[in-house]
């Protein structure tokens, strides 16, 4: 019989990063690939993005809604418990062996509860990260003490989950697998993207995308405001990228809506966009601004320069294109400026190595799925020191 691996999947980014590994284990004649699909997928006022996913030729065995409204701390642990249970009847269901996920959103952790609590091995990518990214840094490294195989982006998010007591037979680096999907897809022109996209070609493109710190977002409004007048200074067209579903994300979509009524010709916002076409944005862009993890690890691979925002990515590894600005109006138009005008620093940055890898991720998982022998000594786990 095949063995069946299911995939969870909350958001567009998220997806963008595991459809070449769907892709794989729906290739594999000794695999079957399951798919839930939870979080922003199923929001249509962010797009339905379930759509990509079927598109893509994935069907979509589950459905779990978990979102709760609201813009309180509260939406996270309704989310959670209802998430938790919705997981558990679709793995009742389902009944895979194999459940993968990746990253450290609270949705991840409530399938993650859900599938290790009802004897499913436990596959988590992206572990061992290190962020100040607010709830998303804890709930990683218990996402960590709850999964059975890691699969790391880096050698050194390796050695903090081995640092967490994980048995070290079990931890694989594989590098991101987002660096596998930018090798894999095809690149626009600048002109045919900008002509797709209703852009101006020969104005310069800063791409935004802010998150809420979701343990600290009352002041999102403000920041938001701050960020977008900075921009505002200098001759360039804003491409801006709706925020997850978080606490504060309201007031941050209020903001960019407000700018971009506002200011229609300067400002295009858009509130989902197919992976594919955000990276071919990110090639043609000549800043990236904001504090997303896809500024950190994405960006090194098309040369262009990201100015990162705040403490969100805070302890991820980065390479030499990354400029780290504080929310100050100084900092942000110096950073700007430079990203623009320094000859010097525009030279270096396309000399930039990605500490992600090589982009051989879905192999690398494929591969040790394939061999894993499912034992009781699997679910046996214990801190491999004293």
């Amino acid at each position: 019989m095949k063995r069946k691996i299911c995939i969870v999947t909350g958001t567009r980014a998220e997806y963008g990063l595991l459809k070449p590994i769907m892709q794989k284990i729906k290739e594999e004649s000794s695999l079957s690939l399951q798919v839930i699909a939870t979080g922003t997928h199923l929001l249509k006022e962010y797009g339905n993005t379930i759509d990509l996913i079927i598109e893509d030729g994935f069907n979509v065995d589950a459905k779990v809604p978990i979102i709760f409204a609201g813009e309180g701390r509260e939406l996270l642990p309704h989310s959670i418990g209802h998430g938790i249970i919705g997981f558990s009847q679709a793995f009742e269901v389902l009944d895979p062996e194999i459940v993968l996920i990746l990253g450290d959103r609270y949705e991840i952790l409530a399938a993650a509860i859900a599938a290790s609590y009802s004897g499913r091995v436990l596959v988590h990518i992206h572990g061992g990260d290190k962020t100040m990214g607010g709830y998303d840094e804890y709930t990683r490294h218990a996402i960590t003490k709850i999964s059975h195989i890691h699969f790391p982006a880096t050698q050194k998010s390796a050695e903090r989950i081995i640092k967490l007591g994980e048995n070290p037979e079990y931890v694989h680096v594989c590098g991101s697998p987002s660096l596998e999907t930018i090798n894999s897809i095809a690149y626009l022109d600048k002109k045919e993207l900008f002509d797709s996209l209703n852009l101006s070609e020969n104005t310069r493109k800063v791409l935004f995308v802010y998150h809420p710190i979701n343990n600290q977002h009352e002041d999102a409004r403000d920041e938001v405001s701050l960020l977008l007048n900075s921009i505002l200074e200098f001759q360039c067209q804003i491409i801006i990228i709706y925020p997850n579903v978080d606490p504060g994300s309201r007031s941050v979509i209020e903001v960019i809506e407000k700018y971009g009524s506002d200011f229609p010709n300067r400002i295009k916002l858009f509130k989902n966009l197919p992976h594919h076409t955000f990276l071919n944005i990110m090639k043609w862009s000549d800043i990236m601004i904001g504090n997303s993890s896809s500024g950190i690890i994405e960006s090194p691979a098309f040369k262009i320069p990201v100015i990162n925002i705040g403490t969100r990515q805070d302890g991820r590894e980065r390479a030499e294109n990354v400029i780290d600005c504080n929310i100050s109006h100084k900092e942000i138009t110096e950073a700007i400026e430079k990203c623009l005008y320094n000859e010097k620093f525009k030279t270096e940055i396309q000399k930039c190595i990605n500490p992600y890898g090589e982009g051989k991720c879905s192999d690398i998982i494929l591969n040790e799925i394939k061999k894993l022998q499912i034992t009781r000594d699997l679910f046996s786990k214990n801190i491999t020191y004293d």
